[in-house]
């Protein structure tokens, strides 16, 4: 038979170890309920609210300065004794200017909204529907990595006898990072935007038209 004293001592360890053992399963039990059912919800909220950010600045950074712009300050073009268009050049200079001034304002707009982050009820993120939009508001940041880039693109259609559409895009796409605990999501998010628009009269020779110096096909 064992001593008393040894007898205790084994007791409080079982029960040390049955302790631990309910605490790991419970501490298990959480993050499987986090990364199944918690973290989804969170990530699709914090990932449209940010997407929705971002197309806003975008839509609005840039059509506060196409009010200051016109076809003619991003096109060069050039006509022969005929008339007829043999140039349409995109004047580089003035569209990187563009390009830059409409980023740099996208980024300070990403920067306030770093400082802010993405507001979610605590009921919410439980991913318990009767508890959704209860209970305070927790707060996730969201990192701009500082990548916004522009990329501008031309086509040409046809817009009756004689006429034919000429039309500049300019398509931006903003690189975020998403921190959550536990884990971090990256995305890019972009948006297309018509910068400007001509119709260019008479019959215009696509095939010795020059955009960005290369002849169209």
């Amino acid at each position: 038979m064992l001593p008393v004293s040894v007898y205790r001592k084994s007791k409080k360890r079982r029960i040390l170890l049955r302790i631990i053992l309910a605490a790991a399963m419970i501490a298990a039990a959480f993050i499987a309920y986090y990364y199944l059912r918690i973290a989804p919800v969170i990530s699709d909220i914090v990932i449209e609210s940010t997407r929705m950010k971002v197309s806003e600045a975008i839509d609005d950074m840039t059509e506060q300065h196409l009010y200051d712009v016109s076809y003619d300050d991003f096109v060069i073009t050039r006509t022969n004794e005929e008339g007829m268009v043999t140039l349409v050049q995109i004047n580089s200079v003035n569209v990187n200017l563009f390009a830059r001034r409409v980023t740099s304002l996208i980024r300070g707009e990403m920067k306030a909204f770093e400082e802010t982050g993405v507001q979610i009820p605590l009921g919410t993120v439980t991913g318990i529907p009767l508890l959704s939009d209860l209970g305070p508001e927790l707060t996730y940041n969201v990192l701009n990595l500082g990548v916004v880039d522009a990329d501008f693109t031309s086509d040409f259609t046809s817009a009756g006898v004689n006429q034919t559409l000429h039309r500049i895009y300019m398509r931006i796409v903003v690189n975020m990072k998403i921190i959550l605990p536990g884990y971090s999501l990256a995305f890019d998010n972009g948006s297309t935007v018509l910068i400007c628009e001509n119709i260019i009269s008479g019959d215009v020779p696509l095939g010795d038209i020059s955009i960005d110096g290369n002849l169209m096909p």
